[in-house]
């Protein structure tokens, strides 16, 4: 459970190293275990390592600058909310999956950054326009992946959670 707590959002990436396809689908399969409401299957993954592609992911905003020092990248693809069976609950369903591969990244000593998509519109033209993503489906989040560029760094305390944010039975 380690890896829970450990995680952390690395922003700079040692780019000379390369992430297998079989370690990227493998992270793919991670996130489709996440939880989804009546197992609506409403998620897909575009595996991006191709670094022009992944040079144009990084001027979509200030949040996917991180990308110019990252060469893997996961995007979390929504599928049509049309075909859910519970569609308002598909947001859900993509940020767990994002969660599972952030958290499965961390496990394999990988770095990982959740930049978020979902729900800004000019992001999601942007992302859609550049992955060939279908009008009907939806980007919802990019996770830079690699290995870090710089061990144990922090940018925020290990411990997160304060006493005072814990309630019993009621607030």
């Amino acid at each position: 459970m380690d890896y829970i707590i450990n995680r952390r959002s690395v922003r700079k990436f040692d780019l000379t190293k390369e992430i297998s396809r079989e370690v990227l689908k493998k992270l793919c399969e991670y996130g489709e275990s996440a939880p989804s409401a009546r197992r609506q299957e409403s998620r897909e993954y575009i595996i991006i390592d191709d670094t022009r592609i992944i040079e144009k992911l990084s001027s979509v905003s200030k949040g996917t600058m991180v990308l110019t020092d990252c060469n893997t990248v996961i995007a979390v693809v929504g599928k049509n909310p049309i075909d859910l069976s519970t569609p308002d609950m598909q947001t859900q369903d993509l940020a767990a999956a994002t969660e599972n591969i952030l958290i499965a990244a961390t496990s394999m000593g990988l770095g990982s950054c959740w930049l978020g998509v979902y729900p800004r519109e000019d992001r999601m033209q942007a992302i859609k326009e550049i992955l060939n993503i279908p009008d009907e489906k939806f980007p919802f989040s990019l996770i830079a992946l690699g290995y870090p560029l710089y061990k144990d760094t922090c940018f925020y305390d290990a411990k997160k959670l304060k006493e005072e944010n814990i309630h019993f039975n009621r607030y």
